[in-house]
């Protein structure tokens, strides 16, 4: 079943692969500490058009156009976010609610001001932070995802200013009716490459399986999909595949295309999952190498009617987590 992924680069000619986000720890004993700066805070406003900064030549710029480095293990960290010529510090220091439970607050600091964001994401938990410049304009942005319990990531994103950059709800979110752009994203991210976010999320069909998919920072400052599908990217073993306990119709078919010719899956076959688009169709392959799709439709009772059956009653178990 190893080679399940090979096949699906094939089939979809998607050219997702998956970087290794380099995660980092909590600083030990970092604490809030008074600044002489006046603190702003920063609340989401309309994207702009903003024209190109000209850093000039200098190699150390030049490195992360269309990219981003993590600075987690160097904070706070300086940079020359915005090319004028003098740097800013951009930093994490823990903020508390009504409730008093410490999270993290993204700050910037340079002429005079500090700008604060402050995220959702506990002080204790996993996470990172990057600054690069992805769209190439000259102007850095900056990105920090954590995990708000058990694995659970969410995403954030700015512009130089620390603006918040919009995201581009995905059909995860749509099939629910949660069709709004918003200044957080539910995933990780896993690594960057030739200007895109390669972003990890759970994909909840057919049990819970976490894909990658490449995402993109458009001229209007909302961060939307630049790939098809979530291709599942966990580790494809034996034990992984579903097992069919009732006959149920599979079709052949490529990404976005009307169902192709039909065919029966049996009773006691197994397929492994390879990618899904999150609101109707799943890719997969059996044990014997075919490929095939199925068209799912989003029920708020069952998860998922295939042909107008609850999904659990076609396999013998759905691996759903949380």
């Amino acid at each position: 079943m190893k080679k399940c992924i090979l096949c699906l680069a094939a089939l979809l000619l998607l050219g997702c692969r998956r970087p290794q986000a380099d995660r980092a720890p909590e600083p030990a004993g970092k604490q809030a500490e008074a600044t002489a700066v006046p603190a702003v805070s920063v609340t989401v406003a309309p994207a702009t058009e903003r024209p190109p900064v000209d850093r000039g030549s200098d190699p150390a710029d030049e490195r992360i156009l269309g990219h981003c480095l993590s600075i987690a293990a160097e904070l706070p960290h300086e940079v020359d976010l915005d090319g004028d010529g003098s740097l800013e510090t951009v930093d994490l220091i823990p903020w508390t609610g009504g409730d008093e439970y410490p999270r993290w607050a993204v700050t910037v600091t340079g002429n005079g001001q500090q700008k604060r964001f402050e995220t959702e994401v506990p002080c204790d938990t996993t996470w990172n932070l990057w600054v690069g410049d992805l769209d190439e304009d000259g102007a850095y942005e900056i990105f920090f995802h954590g995990d708000m319990a058990s694995y659970d990531y969410v995403i954030y994103g700015f512009r130089s200013d620390l603006t918040p950059l919009l995201f581009e709800p995905d059909e995860r979110a749509v099939r629910w009716g949660g069709d709004q752009v918003k200044n957080v994203f539910d995933g990780s991210i896993e690594g960057f490459e030739d200007g895109h976010i390669v972003i990890e999320g759970a994909v909840d069909m057919l049990g819970t399986h976490w894909g990658v998919r490449n995402y993109a920072l458009g001229d209007d400052g909302i961060v939307g999909p630049v790939s098809t599908v979530w291709t599942f990217n966990d580790e494809i073993e034996a034990e992984r595949a579903l097992t069919v306990q009732r006959e149920l119709t599979a079709y052949k078919a490529g990404v976005r295309k009307d169902p192709g010719e039909a065919f029966t899956l049996k009773s006691g076959e197994r397929i492994c999952l390879l990618a899904g688009d999150g609101c109707e169709r799943i890719w997969f392959e059996t044990e014997k190498g075919k490929n095939g799709v199925l068209l799912l439709t989003p029920d708020e009772e069952n998860m998922w009617l295939i042909d107008g059956v609850p999904e659990a009653e076609y396999f013998a178990f759905l691996p759903y987590s949380g």
